[in-house]
């Protein structure tokens, strides 16, 4: 047997790298992810600051909220049964409340039937309203100057007029209607919704 071998010439072992020094901008992953450091911020300032946040929207919300414009009322409604259909004329008052003029873009109506049924129609050019109630005196009892589009309201001024519309119902349904309502469109400001019964 051989004698125990000569021992090996020891091996030089490797230089360990010097510690390395990291800086804020170069930390590796496994330094910024290794366990959590941070923790949930106490209850009570969340709390806080989320109700601060709720009164500052509800002020917000209150004070930026719609206002009305107008107030009106339709004073009276005449109309005339012609081959399948009524010719209404509704005679409407308007006030202007606020402290500027507005002016009209324009106007609708809807016709609610006591079925349910709705009918919309826009509203004749002012300059045939004198031409209809020529052609059916009926209508006179709701006259007033013609309610025209792009006429201006000055400001904490009233106007009257009326307004003719044409709606595919017989006069029975017209007189046991839901409601009429008048949609006076208003350039730059909320539309004017009157109704009446």
């Amino acid at each position: 047997m051989p004698e125990n071998p000569p021992p090996h010439p020891e091996q030089p072992r490797p230089e360990q790298p010097p510690a390395l020094e990291y800086t804020p901008g170069h930390m590796p992953l496994t330094e910024e992810f290794d366990r959590a450091k941070w923790t949930m911020p106490p209850v009570l300032p969340v709390a806080i600051a989320a109700i601060v946040i709720l009164v500052i929207g509800g002020i917000v919300a209150f004070t930026n909220r719609p206002r009305p414009v107008m107030s009106g009322s339709i004073t009276s409604v005449a109309r005339v049964e012609q081959e399948g259909s009524v010719i209404v004329a509704v005679r409407v008052e308007m006030d202007n409340i606020i402290d500027k003029r507005v002016w009209i873009s324009n106007i609708d109506s809807e016709l609610e039937t006591a079925d349910g049924k709705k009918f919309t129609d826009h509203a004749a050019p002012s300059g045939d309203v004198e031409r209809y109630m020529t052609a059916m005196p009926a209508l006179r009892a709701s006259y007033a100057e013609p309610l025209r589009e792009e006429v201006k309201i000055p400001s904490k001024e009233s106007l009257s007029g009326v307004a003719i519309f044409a709606y595919p119902v017989d006069q029975d349904a017209f007189d046991k209607r839901k409601s009429l309502t008048v949609r006076i469109r208003l350039y730059d400001q909320p539309t004017v919704v009157i109704k009446t019964p």
